[in-house]
């Protein structure tokens, strides 16, 4: 009786190991590196006067300004390092909330309002328009919200008209 037993334990050990053979391969979350860290790169060079410095990694094709670590606001004036002058594409990379808008004023000024939902970092593209080729430097502002530099007066009103004219007469001018 007792070997009999013996045999059915082995049965069953058998078909289980068959069963979890043809499960997918399972992975432990420590078994595999974690994705490395991007490595910095020196695209571009700010000014002495920035608030903070402004990391800078490549994530294919576009060179992502990392605004993960400055103050809630600032400012920063960045021009190319290298001869070839602007990279192709760049955007800036942000915290939901951190800030509210983020100004670049080159060739173009452009305000980039930052969204306050999410969890993750949110990239947010800077307008090529802005970095246009021959444009000497990018001065970049960032903070709650930025006053528009130039205001325009409100233009007065126009004047009520006046009672209609009779025809083939203009009305007199005041």
């Amino acid at each position: 009786m007792v070997r009999h037993k013996a045999w059915i334990g082995v049965g069953l050990a058998a078909v289980m190991v068959a069963g979890c053979g043809s499960m997918p391969r399972m992975s432990w979350p420590w078994a595999s590196a974690p994705e490395p860290a991007p490595q910095p790169v020196d695209e571009l060079t700010f000014a002495s006067g920035a608030t903070a410095p402004i990391a800078q990694y490549w994530q294919g094709n576009t060179l992502i300004l990392d605004f993960t670590a400055v103050p809630a606001e600032g400012q920063a004036i960045a021009t190319p390092t290298h001869a070839r002058g602007w990279p192709l594409r760049m955007a800036a990379r942000t915290w939901p909330g951190r800030f509210g808008v983020l100004e670049v004023r080159g060739a173009q000024r452009a305000l980039l309002p930052l969204t306050t939902e999410g969890s993750g970092s949110v990239d947010v593209a800077i307008p090529p328009e802005a970095f246009a080729a021959g444009t000497p430097r990018l001065e970049l502002r960032w903070g709650a919200s930025i006053v528009p530099p130039v205001v325009f007066p409100q233009a007065p009103s126009p004047a009520p008209a006046a009672a209609s004219a009779a025809p083939g007469q203009s009305a007199p001018m005041p």
